[in-house]
């Protein structure tokens, strides 16, 4: 496959990006089964998992949505354009709008926002968000689009799950009072990526897939999101151990 260098991509680059995308998204595909098809996911699918495993998730995601918050900033000062840029701050707002449904969850879990910013996060549960750090440091914003490209389909399939089980098998679902949003927005607002979105990725690794090398080392990006992702949901899928609120 040959690259050619573009500031602004063609038509042919974009197409080009998107089966190089598709291809590595089929590649990882099995750490995307072994997130649904886990024991916490499957569990709280069926209704087989304990409640209290969802308070561990939701603490967990709490502290990587402000530290993702954090590395998305430290993004757009890595823009190199207007375009790219646009790209991290939509992204950035994204996480903030997160950062506010996943209070609706804990309180939906029985819990206070005071005692849920008192948490401390587990080492395990951090080594994607680490990795996206790193990737804020050295990485280019192609390969950080990437990355976020194909993490997400671990992330959204085990959040649709989750809610559809939450909803079939523990009472959730429920409106929020003074809102339009349910207690499980969380996991349905954020689980879907839009074609306007993947093709505003697709733009971004275009300028910086460039070689044979530079697609090996996007491979390697990828892979490393995608394994230290998958990390993280495992832990979920331990018996829930008890964490100081």
């Amino acid at each position: 496959m040959r690259w050619a260098i573009a500031s602004s991509p063609s038509a042919r680059q974009l197409a080009s990006v998107q089966k190089f995308v598709e291809s590595l998204e089929g590649e990882f595909r099995p750490l995307v089964s072994e997130v649904t098809k886990g024991p916490f996911v499957k569990g709280i699918l069926e209704g087989t998992f304990p409640l209290d495993s969802m308070k561990f998730w939701t603490m967990t995601h709490y502290h990587l949505v402000m530290n993702d918050i954090k590395n998305l900033a430290k993004y757009i000062t890595k823009a190199r354009n207007e375009e790219e840029a646009s790209f991290f701050l939509f992204m950035t707002i994204a996480e903030t709008r997160m950062l506010e449904a996943i209070y609706i969850l804990w309180k939906a879990l029985g819990l206070k926002k005071e005692q849920l910013e008192r948490t401390e996060p587990r080492t395990e549960t951090l080594a994607r968000t680490n990795y996206f750090s790193v990737l804020a440091l050295y990485a280019t914003p192609g390969e950080i689009a990437l990355a976020i490209i194909l993490n997400f389909p671990l992330w959204a399939n085990g959040a649709r799950r989750l809610s559809r089980g939450l909803k079939k098998h523990y009472g959730f679902g429920r409106r929020v009072a003074g809102t339009r949003k349910r207690d499980t927005d969380l996991l349905d607002r954020f689980s879907h990526a839009t074609q306007g979105f993947r093709r505003m990725a697709f733009r971004l690794i275009a300028v910086d897939l460039t070689s044979g090398e530079a697609e090996r080392k996007m491979r390697l990006v990828g892979k490393i999101a995608v394994e230290t992702e998958a990390l993280v949901w495992r832990e979920y899928s331990k018996p829930p151990l008890p964490f100081k609120i």
